[in-house]
Formats: C-alpha cells, structure tokens, sequence
C-alpha cells in the first residue's frame, strides 16, 4: 500500500472514531448537560494525551510552552464544541457536521484582516457557492427551521478563530500539546459550568437543546459512564490517526479526505436513527463539500 493511501486509511479511521463519539454525544444529550459530557470527555483525553507526548516529544516540553495562549485557545474551542453539541441535541447530525464543515470558508475570510492574505476570485466564488449550499441546507422559511440550526455555523466560526490563532500568536506547539490543554480547559471550564448552574432546572416545556445546555448534572449508571468515557477515547484516538496522516503526506493531499466525516455520519445515523437527508439536504451538502475542497 502506497503512503497516500495508508495515510488516507488512516485520516478515515480518525473521522470514523470522532462520528462514534458525535453519535454518543447525541445520544447522552437527553440525560446530561453538554458540560457535564465535555469534563468527562476531558479528563480521559487527557491522559491519553500525555502519555502521547511523553513518547514524542517528552513531558518536560511542556513547561516551555504557552499556557496562557493555549488556555484562550482551549476556551475558543470549547466555546466551538459546545454550539455544536447544543445543536446535535436538536437537529439531525448529518446537517450538524456539513454546517461545521463551513469552517474552511471562515478562516478564509478571516485571514483576510488577521493574516493580510490575499485571497483570488476563484475561492470567492466557491465560498459564495459554499454558502449557498448552507442557505440550502437550512431552508430559514421551512417549519423545521430553528434558532439551533445556527449553532453548528457559529461552532465552526469558533473553530477557525481557533486554527488562525495558531498562525496569529505563532504557535509552534505540537499538535498534542495544544490538544492537551484544550482538554485541561474543557475539564476546568465544564466543572465551572456545573458549579455555576446547579441550581438551574430547565423546565420540561423548554426545548431539548435548552435542556441539555442548562440541565444539572446527574451521576451516570455505569452502561452511560462507560459510554462517556468513550467521547474521551475517541477523541484522543482519533485526533492521534489525524496527526499520524498529517505527517505523513502534505496537508494538501489529505485535507480533501476530511470529507468522509460526512459519510460516517450519515451511514451511523441511519444504521442507528434511520434518518435519510432529503434531497434539498444532499443539494446544499454536495454545494459546501465542493466548495471546501
């Protein structure tokens, strides 16, 4: 097998793992808080992720670091993650994940003013395309329309401010180490979160996503702990297959391959839901995938 396919192999692997833990999430998100889901999550990355770079790049790198950077960084993240595991709660996650997938058309945009880019015609005319496609897939005048299908847009705005602020701040990190204290602010700020609305009780009447971002938390059985402990899992492992493919092939041969996320997520959701996107859906979808890649 040729390097390009092991590490599309791999790329695949990586986002098959991270619609395993899409789908759990959104599985959890009837019975506990998005907060309460991201510290656990959290707390199994993390010494997952330490163990990782004690074999690559040695634990005692980390004092060199900047943690300061890397905690804004980490909040902008979680900030990102939230809004989209919000939005998984009431809306389908095939169109959760192709709205995420706007966030190539952000950081295009963005690096315009921040990075003082230059940015052609032709990639203009396929984030306008790209756009089109989200106007598609959301159908703001259809009666499924609703305040959280934004959500999964304003996650992947958050997200691209995330990757330019490596470029901005000149963050020369490894990966692994900005995962880490990603995972550190995911657990340090979701516990916060729990403190800060534990005497919140969303009533029944407010509408799922509402409910999953105020409830309480609840301590899980042990079917659910080990269910949540997963999001953790593969989390870390999936980020680990998408480093190892980075590294080896150029960004340019494997970026296109993190399209097949869409894939996972819609054969998961009808093996498990048996949702089906409608043909609108597939429309904008195709129109903000061809845009991206």
């Amino acid at each position: 097998m040729s390097s390009l396919l092991q590490a599309v192999a791999i790329v695949a692997t990586g986002k098959f793992l991270f619609a395993i833990q899409d789908v759990i999430i959104k599985e959890m998100s009837g019975g506990y808080p998005v907060h309460q889901i991201l510290t656990i999550r959290g707390l199994v990355a993390i010494p997952i992720l330490l163990v990782l770079i004690h074999f690559t790049h040695g634990l005692g790198n980390l004092r060199h670091h900047h943690p300061g950077l890397h905690l804004v960084r980490g909040t902008l993240m979680l900030a990102a993650f939230t809004c989209f595991y919000i939005a998984l709660a009431g809306i389908s996650l095939t169109t959760a994940t192709a709205l995420f997938f706007t966030a190539p058309f952000f950081i295009t945009l963005l690096s315009i003013p921040l990075l003082g880019e230059q940015v052609g015609l032709r990639r203009f005319v396929s984030i306008t395309i790209g756009f089109i496609g989200v106007i598609i897939v959301l159908r703001p005048d259809a009666q499924s329309f609703n305040l959280f299908s934004l959500l999964p847009i304003v996650a992947a705005f958050f997200y691209a401010c995330c990757q330019l602020m490596v470029r901005v701040a000149r963050m020369t990190d490894p990966p692994a180490v900005m995962s880490l204290y990603a995972s550190v602010a995911f657990v340090v700020l979701g516990s916060l979160a729990g403190l800060l609305l534990a005497g919140i009780d969303p009533p029944q009447s407010a509408d799922v996503s509402t409910q999953f971002l105020l409830r309480a938390w609840s301590m899980p059985d042990t079917f659910d702990l080990v269910l949540l402990a997963m999001t953790g899992l593969t989390s870390a492992l999936g980020f680990m297959c998408s480093s190892n493919a980075y590294q080896r092939e150029p960004a340019s041969n494997i970026a296109p391959f993190e399209y097949i996320m869409i894939v996972w997520v819609t054969l998961l959701s009808y093996l498990i839901w048996r949702e089906v996107p409608d043909l609108p859906t597939v429309a904008g979808i195709a129109l903000i995938v061809g845009s991206g890649i």
